[in-house]
């Protein structure tokens, strides 16, 4: 046998017995993931991973990523979408390819949308961007940043990111008139309904648009009121102020704090609403 070919047959024999070592690593927290035990597969992948720690040659690290990668995916499939968005931090992208930091970085993407941590989500996307120079592979990316800038409600860039993979996939799609709808539906300035509800109590939470709640707000703060006013117009004092101007107090205040929250509620439900928009022409119905 000639020299290539013994070269040739200890590279077989090397790739075999690291499959084998591979295998054997992975057989029993893959076995648990099969019978969809996801959050023990997921604690086993993890017991994997520090096994493999104290081994920090290529191979070595390359198997703590994979270990790593599957635990990714029993969390996944257990919903557990925060914790694999945490466990995606640990990966180590040192001297891997393009290709296979890429797959890594992906699912940081993915799980970084899924646990609508929207933020860390861009931030990996701009990540693998910058350090993936591979266009076949980043322009992957697109779908995902397509709705992360819609979550966090920058609909100029979303919209810009769309056309571009309008084009790159061969979409017939009106996308103007899709951040048109968008652009219609209008958020709830907060400062004006903090004013509103200020000045004019329970203003605040009609303009956001929750008619019960204001006029039960202007109704309660109204009655606690004249209460205070009745009190002390009949000799009550004592009574009217710590109860009647009392409960106006805690109505009034807490009414203002309450209209800072459905506006923040409602203009998370906006930006909801526009997501679903934008997915039901991105995502082809089956």
């Amino acid at each position: 046998m000639n020299k290539l070919g013994l070269i040739c047959t200890f590279l077989s024999v090397l790739f075999l017995i690291n499959s084998q070592s591979k295998a054997q690593i992975f057989s029993y927290p893959d076995s648990l993931y099969q019978q969809k035990e996801y959050e023990k597969a997921a604690l086993f992948y993890e017991k994997t991973y520090f096994e493999l720690s104290d081994n920090q040659s290529d191979n070595s690290i390359f198997s703590q990523n994979e270990a790593l990668l599957k635990k990714v995916y029993a969390l996944k499939k257990g919903k557990l979408f925060v914790e694999a968005s945490q466990t995606c931090q640990r990966f180590n992208y040192q001297n891997l390819p393009d290709s296979i930091a890429f797959k890594y970085r992906y699912e940081a993407v993915v799980c970084g949308f899924l646990s609508t941590q929207f933020e860390d989500c861009l931030s990996q996307i701009k990540q693998t961007r910058y350090f993936i120079k591979d266009t076949l592979l980043t322009n992957k990316l697109d779908f995902w940043e397509i709705l992360t800038q819609a979550s966090l409600g920058n609909y100029d860039e979303s919209k810009t990111v769309f056309k571009h993979y309008s084009t790159l996939n061969n979409l017939t799609i009106n996308i103007d008139s899709v951040y048109l709808k968008i652009k219609k539906n209008k958020f709830k300035n907060p400062k004006k309904a903090q004013l509103l509800a200020t000045f004019l109590p329970g203003a605040g939470m009609l303009y956001v648009g929750k008619t019960g709640a204001g006029l039960t707000s202007i109704l309660l703060q109204g009655g606690a009121l004249a209460f205070g006013i009745f009190s002390f117009s009949n000799g009550y004092p004592i009574s009217g102020f710590m109860t009647g101007f009392g409960l106006f107090q805690a109505f009034y205040f807490g009414g203002i704090k309450r209209t800072d929250f459905m506006v923040a509620q409602k203009n998370e439900m906006i930006k909801q609403q526009n997501v679903e928009l934008i997915k039901a022409v991105l995502i082809p119905k089956q």
